[in-house]
């Protein structure tokens, strides 16, 4: 599971999630930077070196760095998302193709490339190969969201093995099916409206609205992605104007926050709580990594800066603390 938005406002623009899985993933905020090598689990360990500075929540696996998340220093964001039963792969390596397990492409798409043009000229040669991941007992069925400074969302998706680059006009997406059933499933909700049903005559009696509201009638409330999906865009429509940084990231954890999974609601069949470990919000034009967990609520930031850029050569690490902290106000 998961759920993940974009948004654009006046001056800034955000790429934001909702990370929901089964068990802990002690997940971090890491910072890579520029030169940052990395071994690929295919393709005989061949050697990838980043070009750009980038940050996101990530995790050690062996010899290398999970980011399930991230932006990099020219704002482009990114986020994988699981997409089971619809994700597949290739069995094997192809020489003069960039070879990458599913896990590993957010750390080459952000390492190499500026914006989506570059990644459109770039998807043809990106070949997705199965790789198993001990944890997780197999290859994890992934697709992405990807969105950079111009507003431009996309969504890439592997049905058939090669990687597909698709427009994703309304800026979010969930797990399966795919993306273009999930617009259409939009078709299904034509009637929600954020403003009130207007009273309706039966003969002579006049009914109307018990309260506010009544244009949500109908807005679906579960956990499914399809649910989680109309959920989102009709909440993160329904925004009013926003003109500031502060006020798209606080929008946004309060949009996310209506598909935020607590612990108990959902329980997988293998009895695993299924929950939001954590929401995090990429800022594209600062160029900042906002994270919030299930544990604690306050909000870290880590923006990708200048100096950092300049002198940190090693991958940094920044653990979150998870234990909820309250401020006394006597």
């Amino acid at each position: 599971m998961c759920t993940s938005i974009t948004l654009e406002t006046k001056g800034n623009n955000f790429l934001a999630r909702t990370m929901d899985f089964g068990f802990e993933l002690d997940a971090r905020i890491v910072y890579a930077p520029r030169n940052y090598q990395w071994y690929s689990d295919v393709a005989n360990d061949a050697t990838h070196t980043s070009k750009y500075g980038f940050v996101g929540a990530g995790k050690k696996i062996g010899h290398n760095y999970f980011f399930a998340d991230g932006i990099n220093e020219h704002g482009l964001a990114i986020a994988e998302l699981y997409y089971p039963n619809e994700a597949k792969y290739h069995d094997t390596v192809v020489e003069g193709k960039v070879n990458v397990a599913p896990h590993e492409l957010i750390m080459w798409i952000l390492g190499n490339l500026k914006d989506i043009n570059e990644l459109e000229k770039r998807i043809d040669d990106i070949r997705l190969v199965s790789s198993t991941i001990e944890f997780l007992g197999g290859t994890p069925p992934l697709h992405y969201i990807v969105y950079d400074r111009s507003g431009r969302t996309v969504t890439l998706e592997s049905e058939s093995g090669e990687l597909l680059i698709k427009n994703n006009e309304v800026g979010v997406m969930t797990n399966s099916p795919d993306l273009n059933w999930h617009i259409q499933n939009l078709n299904n909700y034509i009637y929600l409206q954020n403003t009130p049903r207007s009273n309706k005559m039966f003969k002579d009696t006049e009914a109307h609205a018990f309260g506010q509201g009544s244009g949500t009638q109908g807005l679906p409330g579960g956990y499914t992605p399809p649910e989680r999906f109309v959920r989102a865009l009709f909440l993160k429509e329904s925004l009013p104007e926003i003109t500031s940084a502060k006020q798209g990231v606080n929008s946004i954890y309060h949009v996310l926050g209506n598909l935020d999974i607590p612990k108990g609601a959902v329980i997988k069949a293998d009895g695993a709580l299924d929950y939001t470990q954590y929401i995090s919000v990429m800022s594209v034009n600062e160029t900042a990594y906002y994270i919030r967990t299930y544990d604690n609520p306050e909000i870290k930031r880590l923006s990708i800066t200048k100096d950092m850029l300049e002198t940190i050569h090693e991958v940094k690490e920044y653990p979150l603390t998870k234990e909820i902290e309250f401020y006394e106000l006597g």
